[in-house]
C-alpha cells in the first residue's frame, strides 16, 4: 500500500462511520487524519494535491450525508484548511501552525469527561 491509499482509505473509512458514530468520534478521526497528512505532506510522502482531495472528499461526502451528527465549527474550518493543501507552499496554503493547532485543539477537547 501507498501512503497516498493508506490515507484515503483511512478517511473512507471515517466516512463510512459517520451518520451513525458520534459527532466527537468523528471529530477525534479528522483530527488525526489532518495531523497525518500534515506530517505525510512536509515530508514529501504524500502529495498536497492527494491530501487536497481527501478533505474535498470529506467534505462533499459529510455534507451529503443524511441524519449525521453536526460536526464542530473546529472541525468544519480544518477540514476546509485541508482543502488547500493544493496552494502547499504559497499565501493560500494551509498554515502548518493553523492546521496543528485546529486538530490538538479537537483532540484536547474530545479526551475531556
Amino acid at each position: 500500500m501507498s501512503p497516498t491509499s493508506d490515507f484515503q482509505r483511512a478517511a473512507e473509512a471515517v466516512l463510512a462511520r459517520y451518520p451513525a458514530a458520534p459527532a466527537s468520534e468523528t471529530e477525534t478521526a479528522i483530527a488525526v487524519l489532518a495531523l497525518w497528512a500534515l506530517g505525510a505532506v512536509e515530508s514529501g510522502q504524500l502529495a498536497p494535491s492527494d491530501a487536497d482531495r481527501v478533505f474535498t472528499m470529506l467534505d462533499v461526502r459529510i455534507d451529503e450525508a443524511h441524519g449525521g451528527p453536526a460536526l464542530s465549527d473546529a472541525v468544519t474550518q480544518l477540514v476546509l484548511e485541508g482543502e488547500h493543501f493544493h496552494h502547499w507552499g504559497d499565501a493560500w496554503g494551509p498554515a502548518p501552525v493553523t492546521l496543528r493547532g485546529l486538530a490538538f485543539s479537537i483532540l484536547a477537547g474530545a479526551a475531556l469527561p
